[in-house]
């Protein structure tokens, strides 16, 4: 077997190592009980369901609003409007839950408030893709129709929708996959009666260590999230290099809409941040473990981070096999719950052995979405190089050396130090697999726990400053490489 197939078929056990571990690991003997695998299923399914509903429809509405900037100057303000969409999805979910839940009290946990998260930070990503959708795909037609003088109501209904209901659909799928198989949320504001899938597994093996049942309910969640996948990856967008009048289909409003929920966000969390402040001498008791905690959340991102950094490139030096194409593109993440506890079984968990266990189940947790990300487009935007190299006798290592890593170093690091400011936020992973708090988000989750908002809040400043210094990390050794490879 040649280094390349070996170094391909690694990775690939490294990304199926929980489902492997498990069922090797414990014999699937006892089935979930039928009514309580089809409550927690109808409260995953009616969730997503939902929460990818609003998002839509909110993500229509901006998008009309973002096409409203598309000519001369104006595209600068699209981008710092593109910015505050993906915001929430940029940051760590512990930010979105902070702010809605300093916003609104009380808060209503359950399905409601797990779909009102989803849609705060999932809206404004489909608003971004769908104003690229139309501008893309019915730009022309919108200005024919503009210029023969037909009504916005006439052209929505006989043009935008014939034209884009399958993107419409495939958003929506994709929202709803994202959705279903979410932990962070549910596991904060989903309360008793808003038990998904997800954290029924993690009660499973954490309340009653029932790990066959947990590992059948992993296996039919990830075959679900699989197929929905599968049909959300279908389909495609056509690309156009004229921008075309859009004036048929503005809507200012859709910019209202987008400033309207960014301000309840930026509200809710400045008013977490005024009444942390208040409670800021309860802070002396915390002096201690919070430096530690900061040096625990740095080492993690910084972990995550090189680990992303190395998978990527990884990734890149097995480029192209069609085969490790297709299953990179239909690789579906393992259960959150799961993956964690194949980490947390196998071997010791004092000392120092949840630093090495967090960043490596984060990394095969993130890899996927790092994928999907761009990943893909940045390998195949340089798939006419790397032929013309194999064609003039340039072999694999060659080819990644001198072709590959000088063009891709950077890019791979801003993906890595994505993955590093997620991990920084992250509270559910480590939550499983470390013993007692180590990093700033397990401390932000214990205090959001014990209904201490405000201190919270202030606690999630520090987390902006280590996530901003491990970001600039991982970019100085995108830097760096790319220097040393020319």
């Amino acid at each position: 077997m040649s280094p390349r197939n070996l170094i391909r078929s690694a990775l690939l056990l490294y990304l199926v190592f929980p489902f492997l571990f498990l069922i090797f690991q414990f014999n699937i003997t006892v089935w979930p009980e039928w009514r309580e695998l089809v409550w927690a299923f109808k409260n995953s399914f009616l969730q997503a369901f939902f929460s990818a509903f609003f998002s839509l429809a909110l993500g229509i509405w901006v998008a009309l609003g973002l096409i409203c900037f598309t000519e001369g100057f104006r595209r600068h303000y699209r981008m710092v409007l593109e910015v505050l969409c993906l915001l929430p999805n940029f940051l760590p979910p512990l930010f979105t839950l902070l702010s809605i839940l300093n916003f609104v009290d009380p808060f209503p946990m359950g399905i409601i408030g797990i779909v009102i998260a989803h849609t705060v930070i999932n809206f404004g990503l489909v608003g971004v893709m769908l104003a690229n959708i139309i501008e893309n795909k019915i730009g022309s037609l919108a200005e024919l129709a503009y210029i023969e003088g037909a009504s916005r109501w006439q052209f929505l209904r006989q043009a935008f929708w014939p034209v884009l209901k399958q993107d419409l659909f495939l958003l929506f799928l994709f929202v709803f996959a994202v959705c279903f198989g979410s932990f962070a949320i549910p596991l904060i504001v989903g309360g008793g009666k808003g038990t998904t899938m997800e954290v029924l597994i993690y009660e499973k093996i954490r309340l009653s260590s029932n790990w066959s049942e947990a590992v059948v309910l992993a296996v039919l969640q990830s075959a679900f999230i699989f197929a929905v996948s599968f049909f959300a990856r279908r389909g495609g967008t056509t690309s156009s290099e004229r921008i075309a009048n859009l004036k048929i289909l503005r809507m200012f409003s859709g910019i209202g809409v987008l400033l309207l929920i960014m301000a309840f966000c930026f509200v809710g969390y400045a008013q977490g941040v005024v009444d942390g402040f208040r409670q800021i001498s309860a802070f002396y008791e915390l002096q201690s473990p919070l430096i530690w905690n900061f040096l625990g959340s740095l080492a993690i991102g910084t972990s995550v981070g090189l680990l992303s950094f190395g998978s990527l490139l990884v990734i890149a030096y097995c480029w192209p096999k069609p085969w490790f194409e297709k299953f990179l593109a239909g690789y579906v993440a393992p259960s959150t719950a799961l993956c964690c506890f194949a980490f947390l079984i196998m071997g010791t968990n004092e000392s120092f052995w949840p630093f090495i266990k967090i960043p490596l189940a984060f990394n095969l947790l993130c890899l996927a979405s790092l994928y999907r990300m761009g990943w893909d487009g940045v390998l195949r935007g340089l798939e006419s190089q790397i032929t013309i190299a194999r064609t003039l006798g340039a072999q694999a290592p060659q080819i990644f050396k001198e072709v590959l890593l000088p063009q891709i170093s950077q890019r791979a690091a801003l993906f890595a130090g994505v993955a590093a400011v997620w991990a920084c936020g992250d509270y559910s992973v480590s939550r499983i697999l470390a013993h007692r708090d180590l990093s700033l988000a397990m401390m932000t989750e214990t205090l959001m726990s014990s209904y201490r908002l405000g201190m919270a809040t202030i606690l999630s400043l520090s987390l902006v400053v280590c996530g901003v210094i491990c970001f600039f990390i991982m970019m100085g050794v995108g830097r760096v490489l790319s220097r040393k490879s020319f």
